[in-house]
């Protein structure tokens, strides 16, 4: 039997998981910056002035917590924002959606081991079409988004529905995650986590933060499972 890595080793001992749940937007697919497209075409047409602290709400957020502050910040109601969200969401998402490099790889390797299952605070329907339209749907018996839930992220509900879907205990399984919103979910869930924030954003707490899926080490830990 093949050795973890020294890092991997540090982080979790010789605990391996039973499951593994993934975030998508932002860790998977590259549709961070479809959303930020959307919203910025919203924000503008809707004449907001956001804040700077306002990033760190919407990053990770649901779309309903996104049309919330935009409409407080415009003036506008949030069934208007809301709606126009949707629509530009849809309309940016039409077009081509890529894997994050390592992604499919990661998938692939863990999926061949333990069961996985994907949590996301977009809606079930969009959940579902990215991972379809990203090439990914395959590898997942479960997903959980913020409309399968009572509470969306930060709440640990997606992550716990999660865990119970896939027939383990939230300790016997582990989450991946790049925003502060869903490693704190993830988190309180009660899963082990591997941070992989996107660049420029700041490590959430974790057991263990990576920079990538491409890591060959995180390869390499998968396969001792």
């Amino acid at each position: 039997m093949s050795t973890a890595p020294d890092r991997f080793a540090r982080a979790f001992g010789d605990w391996t998981p039973r499951a593994v749940v993934f975030d998508c937007d932002g860790l998977l697919l590259d549709t961070e910056s479809v959303w930020q497209r959307a919203q910025d075409t919203v924000v503008a047409a809707r004449g907001a002035v956001l804040d700077p602290e306002d990033d760190a709400v919407l990053h990770g957020s649901t779309i309903e917590v996104a049309a919330e502050l935009i409409a407080r910040r415009s003036g506008h109601t949030e069934a208007e924002v809301l709606a126009d969200l949707h629509r530009e969401f849809d309309h940016e998402l039409s077009g081509a959606v890529r894997p994050l490099p390592g992604a499919d790889e990661v998938l692939r390797a863990a999926a061949a081991r333990v069961p996985l299952g994907c949590a996301s605070n977009s809606w079930l329907e969009a959940l579902d079409h990215k991972l379809v339209a990203g090439g990914l749907r395959e590898h997942f018996t479960v997903l959980e988004a913020s409309d399968t839930v009572e509470n969306p992220k930060p709440a640990p509900d997606m992550y716990a529905a999660a865990a119970r879907a896939l027939g383990q205990r939230p300790e016997d399984c582990l989450a991946l995650e790049d925003s502060g919103t869903g490693a704190r979910a993830a988190r309180d869930a009660g899963l082990r986590l591997i941070a992989v924030p996107a660049p420029g954003h700041p490590v959430p707490p974790a057991d263990l933060a990576l920079t990538s899926l491409t890591d060959p080490e995180l390869a390499a830990w998968i396969a001792t499972w």
